[in-house]
């Protein structure tokens, strides 16, 4: 576990899952900041530039704080920024001033690389971040963001979770300009391509403005949601008149073709997407015969683990509304897991909000003859911190029928947050029970929590991931960390996490813990040292784990070397983990990640990357994946239309154990 990732996700757990709590008086006046909306009859021109004279009378929002301490940065690093809109746009504007504008960072070409899970992409470079919370949910999964960095690349999060297909998400324009004193950004974004309140009546927006300076390595806001991101203290755009005819209901259609030879064998495969938007807030997605073949998955660590491993999704049908969907994971997994959905013939989806406090999220798959999957969820806001959710996941399949009921409480009252996850399966002759509780407590730099649960034998959850059933216990931790202005360390995080766990008959599961020390350096150097002291089934794990990383805020040029040494389920252990990555030739991105392992034999992985841009729409890609004896690698090239349509060439099975001789070509048309 990454101790400073951790910290750095709680602000967003907080959110969805009421894991964290809110200090009384962290920001101070500067919190629940409102801004007036403000119409415009003759908008500004969309290039840098912001003497624009719809910019001098906009609604100014200055006086931005730091994340951390609360207070303001030096007069010379401060940020303005400004917001307008009329009936088809919304305008935002920064001004972010900089004291060493050739200090000015920024590397990042592909568009909405920030949102797509890369380690730490906004601390890569100088960058700004304008939020929306229509339906003022302060929910980190209902909040809608546009980012753009210091040489004018964009980045979009549409709230309620939309893949990255360019046509779904939509449109909008950016362009940054540099000036003695910093640098100058300018957006325009569509309210067509947004989710937000219907109603001919004039509504309260939450808003906010972000801004995070690389050489200071420092975040500031403009209403200081403080260290935990609260966003019920986000800004107040208040008076906003969403005009009704920017929305029409429309269908998106997205058909493909992909002819391929393998070998001597010809094939052809062909299906559809479909999007329909039905009202600014609820949306309808369905997928006919998909093909997953060109996406490249997420590649299982060898690295030893007790119990199954948690890949990440990267499907667009099931990341498409996945925040309406998705339960949250807890201490001992979730309740749905979509990778579980292998494949399916017929896919369909609905969510988005019902009401400003209401939301919903259905999706049901179908392999004609094999299997059936339907996952439900409703969520109530009781109010800006506090929630009920019912969850309903059914399997049908040829292991037979089992379905989970979930009904998870939550909320956060002012230092203290509290969520509960209480859960009921069946199957034929079969019933089990999954009860949880989590308490957190914390202040600006502690944290700490408590999960209390129990998992009985008979709990079964096809569609979800729960390594582990028969076990009950508690899992109490500690998170320490603080960032430093000044001196060789930029941050130090430091937890300590123990486990009291047993099977269901009082015998012991998990003892012991661990504890973890992560130091930033001001050199831009990352140190990892962890202890694990357990015995998991009465077998020993006692590791020592130690990591260096260098370039730690630049992607493009980092390498690290991980060792982890020891004693795992009682057997000797030993663990070498280097990666590499490095850009050459301006567009060429290169990396490698690798694995040497010594447990009861020994294992090797190997991956290698390449991705090379020739412009925004047209790139090559590639990839080698060594497991052992196990060789596969694959080679594409990508050439979009940036309005859906879409060439896909793939020389391999990005996804297959060991090579296949394959070529495919896909074609995809928007409709």
């Amino acid at each position: 576990m990454n101790v400073q990732g951790a910290i750095k996700s709680i602000p967003l757990l907080s959110i969805s899952c009421a894991l964290a709590l809110c200090l009384p008086g962290l920001a101070g006046a500067q919190s629940k900041r409102p801004l007036i909306a403000t119409k415009t009859e003759s908008p500004p021109v969309i290039d840098g530039d912001i003497t624009d004279a719809a910019w001098q009378a906009a609604p100014k929002a200055d006086g931005f704080v730091e994340f951390i301490t609360g207070s303001s940065p030096a007069a010379a690093e401060q940020t303005t920024a400004w917001v307008l809109y009329d009936a088809k746009f919304i305008y935002a504007a920064f001004y972010c001033r900089d004291s060493d504008p050739a200090s000015i960072t920024a590397r990042e070409t592909v568009r909405d690389s920030k949102y797509q899970g890369q380690v730490q992409p906004t601390e890569n470079e100088d960058n700004v971040e304008f939020v929306l919370d229509p339906f003022q949910a302060h929910r980190a999964e209902d909040l809608t963001k546009f980012s753009v960095n210091a040489i004018g690349t964009r980045s979009a999060r549409i709230g309620g979770g939309r893949a990255d297909k360019s046509e779904w998400k939509g449109d909008w324009d950016a362009a940054v300009k540099r000036v003695a004193d910093g640098w100058t950004v300018e957006m325009r974004i569509p309210w067509q391509i947004l989710n937000f309140p219907g109603g001919s009546k004039p509504v309260n927006m939450g808003i906010n403005f972000f801004r995070f300076q690389h050489r200071t390595h420092t975040w500031t806001s403009w209403s200081d949601i403080g260290p935990n991101v609260f966003h019920d203290l986000e800004g107040l755009w208040t008076g906003v008149q969403a005009p009704a005819s920017a929305f029409k209901p429309h269908l998106s259609l997205l058909p493909y073709i992909a002819p391929s030879v393998s070998d001597t064998t010809a094939g052809f495969r062909a299906g559809l997407d479909a999007r329909y938007a039905i009202t600014p807030e609820l949306t309808a997605v369905g997928s006919v015969n998909p093909d997953f073949g060109t996406i490249e998955g997420a590649v299982a660590s060898i690295q030893f683990q007790h119990g199954e491993r948690l890949l990440e999704e990267r499907r667009p049908f099931f990341l498409e509304g996945a925040d309406y969907i998705n339960s949250p994971r807890n201490s001992t997994g979730m309740f749905f897991y979509s990778r579980r959905i292998r494949d399916f013939d017929v896919g369909t989806k609905l969510y988005g909000k019902l009401s400003p406090v209401d939301s919903i999220g259905i999706l049901n798959t179908e392999d004609f003859g094999n299997r059936n999957d339907l996952v439900a969820r409703y969520r109530h806001d009781l109010g800006p911190t506090t929630a009920v959710n019912a969850m309903f996941v059914n399997a049908n399949n040829r292991h037979g029928n089992n379905s989970v009921a979930v009904l998870r409480p939550e909320g956060r009252w002012g230092k203290l947050g509290v969520i509960g996850d209480i859960a009921q399966s069946s199957a034929p002759g079969q019933t089990g029970w999954n009860k949880q509780a989590f308490f957190t407590y914390g202040d600006k730099f502690l944290y700490w929590s408590v999960r209390f649960f129990e998992i009985g034998d008979d709990f079964r959850d096809d569609d979800g991931f729960i390594p582990f059933t028969g076990i009950k216990g508690a899992r109490p931790g500690v998170l320490w960390g603080a960032e430093y202005k000044n001196g060789p360390w930029r941050s130090l995080y430091f937890s300590v996490n123990p486990q009291f766990t047993y099977h269901s008959d009082g015998t012991p599961f998990e003892q012991g813990g661990s504890t973890e020390l992560i130091m930033d350096t001001r050199t831009d150097w990352e140190f990892d040292l962890g202890f694990t002291d357990s015995k998991f089934d009465g077998a020993k794990d006692k590791t020592i784990y130690f990591a260096a990383t260098q370039n730690i805020s630049n992607r493009f040029h980092r390498w690290s070397l991980t060792t982890i040494t020891g004693t795992q389920a009682d057997e000797p252990y030993t663990f070498v983990g280097p990666t590499l990555t490095t850009r050459i030739l301006k567009k060429l991105d290169l990396g490698y990640s690798g694995a040497f392992q010594n447990f009861e034999g020994h294992d090797q992985q190997h991956i290698l990357t390449a991705g090379y841009d020739l412009s925004p729409t047209r790139s090559f890609g590639a990839r080698m994946v060594v497991n052992n004896a196990d060789t596969n690698w694959y080679l594409s090239f990508r050439n979009s239309g940036e309005k859906g349509t879409e060439t896909y060439i793939i020389l391999g099975d990005p996804n297959a154990s060991r090579f296949k001789k394959r070529l495919t070509v896909k074609f995809v048309f928007a409709l």
